[in-house]
């Protein structure tokens, strides 16, 4: 899920010049779409390993550009990759970030961001980047992908350079192997194989905000996680393993001046939850609020009913780009009889990303249900069974200068 000014450089996708709305699939699928402005495959996984740690690992491919420049509709231009991925010890309450961008993205910054800042003089994270690219360079922590990266349809393949690959494993595409490697300390190897069918997010994977089809959105929200994760002191085995798969293109996520908020959850009764709200960062106000859910058995279901209450105790303000987020929220569902309590597993799980912003934060949660009783007209009462479980938190937006203001006076 991740997006324009404030909000970072998936933004960048809603800059090009658009085609026609992006096909609907007849399916579940995980193939490229050539037509579209922006796209990406996102995973997540909670596992435990052979030495008795719990990590857990988020890593997101993005692809962007319709093949028409966004600086002159009658030009074409390459499409640019990028890659974020982490690792987070949940043990240790540590996390290190990887940023990646390959050549054709480190072109389209370099024609984006003197806009971009232009726009926003007070940006200094907008600054810091263009000078960076100025000097033929990525600012640190980012690093530059090495290689080409490719996108492969039927069977589908995504390697961003040689050691960071998605595949599909089966026809189905509901099985698939992730290689993570930076070069650096953390390498990822797992299998994800789907316990459940496919979520069409919103009932129809219909997302988009100008109108319903210029976005799709589909995920596997339950996945077997096998492989091995290294985190510098040789491979792991996971024993144990749970994960998330999204998918998501077209030619709107955001406006100019949104955020948005966006949950997936896995709870131990087998419910799974992906959730989301957009914020307009100039007024505050809240806005497509969506959750759909599936239980067990793959049933799935939708409601807009949602009450978002972030924690004024549990604000956690980053070191390093001196943002604020609220780290714990409870999140109700009145049509399911539903409360949620999630709260950071760390805190400091910022993700640095490339663009005016500068980061986002990313990161694994816990989650606990807790009762919520229902009184119904005859006077019966309803109690639902208390669940546990796990989840990852998106936090995007958070860096606008009205954002800022309302979390200084929350606190």
């Amino acid at each position: 899920m991740l997006r324009k000014l404030f909000l970072s450089l998936l933004l960048v996708g809603t800059m090009f010049p658009t085609q026609a709305a992006p096909p609907k699939p007849a399916s579940f699928g995980v193939a490229a779409h050539g037509n579209v402005a922006i796209e990406w495959w996102y995973v997540n996984a909670h596992v435990t390993t052979d030495k008795g740690r719990h990590l857990a690992v988020m890593g997101s491919f993005f692809r962007f550009g319709n093949g028409v420049s966004y600086l002159n509709p009658f030009e074409a231009a390459p499409r640019a990759h990028y890659l974020i991925y982490e690792v987070t010890d949940l043990d240790r309450k540590t996390q290190r970030p990887y940023s990646l961008a390959d050549k054709n993205m480190v072109a389209l910054l370099g024609q984006m961001v003197p806009l971009l800042a232009g726009a926003n003089p007070n940006d200094k994270g907008a600054r810091a980047l263009l000078a960076a690219l100025k000097q033929g360079r990525l600012p640190a922590p980012h690093q530059e992908i090495s290689g080409r990266a490719r996108v492969v349809n039927a069977p589908f393949r995504l390697a961003y350079g040689a050691s960071n690959t998605l595949a599909s494993d089966n026809a189905a595409n509901t099985a698939f192997t992730l290689d993570l490697d930076a070069g650096r300390r953390d390498k990822i190897h797992l299998t994800l194989a789907s316990q459940k069918p496919p979520m069409a997010v919103g009932g129809r994977g219909e997302t988009g905000l100008t109108r319903p089809t210029d976005m799709y959105y589909y995920s596997l929200t339950r996945c077997q996680v096998r492989g091995t994760v290294d985190t510098g002191a040789g491979p792991e085995k996971v024993t144990d393993g749970q994960g998330w798969f999204d998918h998501q293109w077209g030619n709107s996520w955001v406006a100019q001046n949104d955020g948005w908020d966006w949950w997936g959850v896995q709870l131990e009764d087998g419910t799974d939850i992906l959730f989301f709200r957009q914020r307009d960062l100039s007024t505050g106000k809240v806005f497509f609020p969506l959750a759909t859910f599936m239980d067990a058995q793959g049933n799935q279901t939708v409601t807009k009913n949602i009450i978002f209450k972030p924690d004024p105790k549990a604000l956690w303000k980053s070191p390093r780009s001196g943002v604020t987020y609220p780290l714990g929220w409870t999140v109700t569902f009145p049509d399911k009889s539903l409360q949620l309590h999630i709260t950071a597993a760390v805190q400091s799980q910022e993700m640095p990303i490339l663009g005016p912003g500068g980061g986002i934060w990313e990161g694994a949660c816990r989650v606990s249900a807790a009762p919520y009783h229902v009184v119904f007209p005859d006077g019966h009462v309803r109690v639902p069974r208390p669940s546990h479980g796990v989840a990852y938190m998106e936090l995007v937006g958070y860096n606008s200068s009205a954002v800022r203001a309302q979390m200084a006076r929350k606190k």
